[in-house]
């Protein structure tokens, strides 16, 4: 067995490594998870964003679950088209199309490869 006078050092710088360990601090909310608690249309509906595709037609997007999912609507009242993303920041995938933002601007690639650039309104 060894003397206690060995291994106590060895304990106490152990015990200190662990101590001085930092955690990260939060990394800050990505803009879908900002958005997807506020609203952007007079409704006031929570996560309801317009956009304007170069198309010249207009998008809702509608942010849920914290930003992992979005409903895509033609017009407020549209059925949705419903894409999720598996964490924040990856592309959102759904049945027939896929979407991924940068900053205010998103692009939709819908089946047939048909691409659409859409600008969230009210930021330029």
């Amino acid at each position: 067995m060894m003397p206690l006078k060995r291994v106590l050092p060895a304990l106490i710088l152990v015990v200190g490594l662990a101590a001085c360990t930092e955690s990260k601090p939060p990394a800050p909310p990505t803009e879908q998870q900002i958005h997807s608690s506020d609203s952007a249309v007079a409704t006031g509906e929570m996560g309801r964003h317009p956009y304007r595709c170069s198309d010249g037609e207009p998008l809702f997007v509608d942010y849920k679950d914290n930003g992992l999912q979005i409903d895509l609507r033609r017009s407020s009242s549209a059925m949705p088209m419903t894409l999720t993303a598996p964490a924040q920041g990856l592309q959102y995938v759904g049945e027939t199309a896929t979407a991924t933002f940068k900053g205010a601007q998103l692009t939709v690639v819908e089946g047939e490869g048909r691409t659409r650039t859409c600008e969230r309104e009210g930021t330029r």
